[in-house]
């Protein structure tokens, strides 16, 4: 579809697309494209080591439509383990680890209000012997793959190039760098280049990237693979391609040209992969099948600027492979049993023998977040009906062992660790709020579930009312993320409930979602009186005429202000009723709707 501008009484084409999906308040008057300036030939070295799985690092793509979008989001794009990565939990080391991957552990009384029959929580955290102080970055080789189809346009592509200068920021002597750009066919944007010497004609190609034609992503995957494959040979340090997309390819492919076979080979050879999801069309399913491919992890991009802080943060580390191919296993003490797993998904785990619960995790990465696995104990169903078994102050409460190739001499290395019962010591301040996190997950995804799929709109909002309270009431530091995210789903909730008379700011844009007539124009032209306005859920402002042709533009909307991107004119709008009216903040332009139905 063609955008035109609606503006005001200048010839332009008329009117308005509404992008719901973009309901953040817009930051306007700010320059969202300033970089910091960052030179000089110089060593980058991580200071601390910690250790996290790969796939989803974030849930940043759930806590944008969260709070962005309609009234209560669905769980699709909610993983347990995207929302422990933006979180350290690295637990105390009780032993030295003298490897490079070994496992901490340590124990709580399980406090999960939606699941009572949990008696013990407990978190095998990872650490490693490697001195990360120590630690300078190899020379590295990136293959950047770029979607560039027309779903792209706009501000997920304005991401992407914000991202893709990011990672030239970070660049230094040695560094190469090709990009493979793909819509109906890939195309070699920028062949390898050496970085020095270069870095003006490298952002310029980046610039000068443009959209066109539908996704051909397996395609495009293929043709950064070959590239990397190629420059193995050439390459002074590691080859990582990196994937910017805002659509989940056909992860369930598993022939030769799959995206999954793709990455696997690709890790065989050398090749990592780290796939940038953005965009409203992207979803968790991607993050999923990427937990489970050797070599891939997983990380979103918002419209807020968040590139530049995934880079500053993680860039070293999220080329940084520390071990592949990882098997743990867990077996629960006698009369207990393992009744949930949080840290990667389902598809990654299978039961076994004794109780045991087995889980493979393809590749475990240095980041600035301590990753690890935990899990819950309850009795066994052989006391189901009889007093827990009896488990005195310092016996075994849980079995892990762990079986590894390490990411560097491919050597094959393990550990094992026995969690014991404790006492009445404090828990470790990571293991609490993981179980924080666990309880937050467990309680929005059964919320959640409870109002798309019951109706029950009083029941999600009690559920998120406790949810609320417990984060308030829990002293843990570095919660107030999770706060604003879940007391702004309560809020919601309590408005749909009937428990909240005004709806909540943050909701306000929704109010213009439906279908409305034109009342009265002054200040603009293309629209008149009689015209058709129907306000989509999936963000578009669509006016059909009664004389011309339908036409539309992209907006963005806040509280209180409508903005027209194109023309960069802002409305104030207000809604009495039936009647919204858009009027512009010099008063020189307004417009009145009347909604055709009230819904």
């Amino acid at each position: 579809m063609t955008f035109h501008g609606l503006s005001r009484t200048r010839p332009a084409g008329l009117a308005l697309t509404l992008a719901l999906a973009l309901l953040a308040p817009p930051a306007w008057g700010q320059d969202t494209t300033t970089e910091e300036e960052e030179g000089g030939d110089r060593t980058i070295i991580v200071t601390a080591t910690k250790i996290r799985q790969g796939g989803a690092q974030d849930i940043a793509h759930f806590r944008s439509v969260s709070l962005n979008g309609d009234f209560l989001p669905a769980t699709n794009d909610l993983t347990i383990e995207g929302l422990m990565g933006e979180h350290d939990l690295t637990l105390p080391e009780g032993r030295p680890c003298r490897q490079t991957f070994c496992l901490t552990g340590a124990a709580m009384p399980a406090a999960l209000p939606l699941r009572p029959d949990d008696q013990w929580f407990v978190g095998l955290g990872f650490s490693s012997n490697v001195d990360a102080n120590k630690l300078q970055r190899e020379p590295l080789s990136l293959v950047m793959v770029v979607d560039r189809s027309g779903s792209m346009s706009g501000w997920p592509m304005q991401q992407v190039k914000y991202a893709l200068h990011s990672v030239t920021g970070k660049l230094r002597k040695g560094d190469r760098i090709g990009i493979i750009i793909y819509g109906d066919e890939p195309l070699t944007h920028l062949p390898m280049t050496e970085w020095s010497g270069n870095e003006d004609s490298i952002n310029a190609a980046i610039d000068s990237i443009a959209i066109e034609g539908s996704t051909a992503l397996e395609d495009g995957l293929r043709a950064g693979y070959t590239m990397a494959s190629e420059e193995l040979r050439r390459s002074h340090g590691k080859t990582r391609v990196m994937l910017f997309t805002d659509e989940n390819p056909n992860v369930g492919d598993t022939s030769a040209e799959g995206f999954m076979a793709q990455a696997e080979a690709g890790s065989r050879s050398g090749v990592g992969l780290t796939t940038f999801g953005v965009g409203v069309h992207f979803d968790a399913e991607l993050a999923t099948h990427v937990s489970s491919v050797r070599g891939g992890n997983l990380f979103f991009i918002d419209n807020e600027g968040s590139a530049k802080q995934v880079f500053d943060r993680e860039f070293f580390n999220m080329v940084n492979e520390v071990a592949h191919d990882i098997d743990l296993a867990f077996v629960p003490p006698p009369g207990f049993r393992i009744t949930g797993v949080f840290g990667v998904p389902d598809e990654l785990m299978t039961s076994a023998p004794e109780g045991a619960i087995k889980v493979h995790i393809s590749t475990a990465f240095l980041s600035s977040n301590g990753g690890g696995i935990y899990l819950t104990l309850a009795k066994d169903s052989a006391h189901a009906d009889l007093p827990a078994a009896s488990l005195a102050q310092g016996a075994p409460l849980l079995t892990g062992t762990l079986r590894y190739a390490d990411a560097r001499t491919g050597k094959v290395d393990q550990d094992k660790i026995v969690v014991l019962r404790p006492g009445n010591e404090p828990a470790p301040v990571a293991l609490g709020k993981a179980q924080l996190l666990v309880d937050e997950f467990v309680t929005m995804r059964s919320a959640l579930a409870v109002y798309h799929d019951k109706n029950d709109k009083k029941g999600a909002f009690h559920q998120l009312d406790g949810l609320s309270k417990r984060l308030a009431l829990s002293g843990i530091p570095g919660m107030n993320g999770e706060r604003k995210l879940v007391d702004g789903l309560r809020d919601r909730a309590a408005y749909v409930a009937g428990y909240a008379g005004e709806m909540p700011k943050a909701l306000r844009p929704l109010a213009l979602k439906g279908e409305w007539k034109v009342l009265s124009r002054s200040g603009l032209t293309d629209i008149a009186r009689g015209d058709s306005v129907e306000i989509t859920e999936d963000g578009e402002f669509i006016t059909t005429r009664v004389r011309g042709e339908d036409v539309s533009q992209t907006i963005q909307v806040n509280d209180r202000q409508l903005r027209l991107i194109d023309e960069n004119l802002v409305f104030n709008y207000r809604i009495k009723g039936n009647r919204l009216a858009l009027i512009s903040e010099d008063g020189m332009s307004e417009l009145v709707l009347q909604r055709d139905q009230i819904d």
